[in-house]
């Protein structure tokens, strides 16, 4: 004889609402562009100048250690007139505040507007595997839930026309 012990419905669906909730791997680019620490920073401009991104992730043996922004060379860099060759380990933002894929959308945005940051790196187990940027909230800001999609196929979830402004 078998006995399946069912866990309670509340916790069922609390844990099926956590695992349809969109979280940070759902946004993320999983192709970061990154530069090595001795570098120079005119490297990194060109580097992002030809990406068209405004950051890079600075590692040491693929190991992130930093982030270097156009900001950053703005201010520590143009603004003092300094030379270009500087190595990007000098100007970079040491600081590197860094979250989980499965870190909830909602937590990643307390995150970055906690820290004033409009980038975060997604690290799982110490390897760097994606990352945030704050466009990716608006980006995705109108797409359906998981969650959402599921309600509204059995049809428990208002549709677009039902709803009134």
């Amino acid at each position: 004889m078998l006995l399946v012990i069912q866990e309670p419905f509340y916790r069922q669906k609390r844990f099926l609402y956590r695992r349809l909730m969109p979280s940070v791997k759902d946004i993320m680019t999983k192709d970061v562009v990154t530069i090595e620490s001795n570098k120079t920073v005119f490297e990194a401009a060109e580097i992002m100048a030809e990406k068209g991104i405004g950051g890079l992730i600075v590692v040491i043996k693929a190991f992130p250690v930093g982030i270097i922004t156009e900001r950053d060379i703005v201010r520590r860099i143009v603004a003092k007139r300094s030379s270009l060759d500087v190595k990007v380990s000098e100007v970079m933002s040491k600081m590197l505040i860094v979250v989980d894929p499965d870190t909830s959308l909602k937590e990643a945005a307390r995150v970055m507007s906690t820290n004033r940051i409009r980038r975060l790196p997604v690290l799982k187990q110490n390897k760097l595997v994606g990352i945030v940027v704050s466009s990716d909230f608006v980006r995705n800001a109108g797409k359906k839930t998981t969650m959402e999609e599921i309600l509204y196929a059995l049809g428990r979830y208002p549709s677009e026309s039902d709803r009134k402004i």
